[in-house]
């Protein structure tokens, strides 16, 4: 069930923290990830694994953001960190 599914980070991803920016280094594919000051909240809550809805709930309590931006452009972030491995999928 989708509501179930909590994203967790690449325990093999070397992260670096600089200002509020994170910067991740994958050494397998040698790939190298930049997230801005928001993308780099939402990496930090998922550190021990996160539904996609309290991740949304935690984001509209801490910024002024309408549901379905939040929704949408977390979604964006969640695919495009899958797709390069930096998070993983547990239930």
């Amino acid at each position: 069930m989708p509501g179930t599914l909590r994203y967790i980070q690449n325990a093999e991803i070397i992260q670096s923290k600089i200002g509020e920016e994170v910067v991740m280094l994958d050494m397998e594919s040698g790939f190298y990830f930049g997230l801005n000051s928001v993308a780099s909240v939402i990496w930090a809550m998922m550190k021990d694994g996160i539904t996609f809805e309290d991740l949304c709930n935690q984001l509209m309590e801490q910024f002024d953001v309408e549901k379905s931006l939040c929704e949408t452009d977390t979604q964006e972030l969640i695919d495009q960190l899958l797709e390069k491995k930096i998070i993983r999928v547990v239930e």
